[in-house]
């Protein structure tokens, strides 16, 4: 019986699987799954408060975003390179498959993760 997130496996080495399987527990997911929840609404609220990704809130956000994304990558460069090539690809995701967030939420995190880059670089 194929999991309802087995496509997602083609984005990544045997490897990187092995890595993210031996990371992975049932108290990390709900870490996961609460952290990204809450990121969902906190950005939802920014959003209708008018905030832009370049301002102070939006570049907090992105880095809470960071924090969610090095907690799944466990920091490996290459899970973060194959995870990116994954959201490259939505166009080929199933149609079965729940976004965590809306387009507006993944956008802005977007927006504002670039500004966190150019800060930093």
């Amino acid at each position: 019986m194929q999991t309802r997130k087995d496509w997602m496996k083609k984005y990544y080495t045997e490897e990187q699987l092995d890595d993210l399987r031996k990371r992975w527990s049932p108290e990390v997911q709900a870490e996961s799954e609460r952290g990204w929840a809450e990121l969902g609404r906190d950005v939802e609220a920014a959003i209708a408060r008018g905030e832009t990704p370049e301002s102070e809130a939006g570049r907090k956000l992105a880095e809470r975003r960071q924090k969610l994304l090095e907690l799944f990558t466990g920091g490996d460069p290459g899970i973060m390179k194959n995870l990116q090539k994954l959201y490259a690809d939505k166009a080929n995701w199933p149609t079965t498959f729940k976004k965590t967030f809306s387009d507006a939420v993944d956008n802005f995190l977007c927006d504002a993760e670039k500004g966190i880059v150019k800060t930093t670089a």
